[in-house]
């Protein structure tokens, strides 16, 4: 009879067929889903602005605190109200992937 050899130890991510098979494999991200899981997995960078005036600073500061926000999420709501299509908070927070 022949003698068959399993391994148990196979490294599947360094094989480039099983790592097509996984990537075929994966779910499809629903298309209203699609937008706020490529904000949430996407890299973070540092976004400042230099030399602000520090009564706009503080302004800012105030007014973040007067509504309960963070000054990210207050920079956010800034940003819808001008325009800008941003998911909600909760959609968009790295720290739920």
């Amino acid at each position: 009879m022949a003698k068959v050899s399993v391994n148990l130890d196979d490294d599947l991510d360094g094989d480039d067929s099983a790592q097509k098979i996984k990537a075929m494999a994966a779910p499809y991200p629903s298309v209203s889903r699609a937008k706020s899981s490529a904000l949430k997995d996407a890299p973070r960078v540092q976004f400042s602005f230099t030399n602000v005036p520090k009564p706009i600073k503080d302004a800012f500061a105030a007014e973040a605190k007067k509504r309960r926000l963070t000054q990210k999420e207050l920079l956010y709501e800034c940003l819808r109200a001008g325009g800008l299509d941003i998911p909600a908070n909760a959609e968009i927070d790295g720290r739920r992937r």
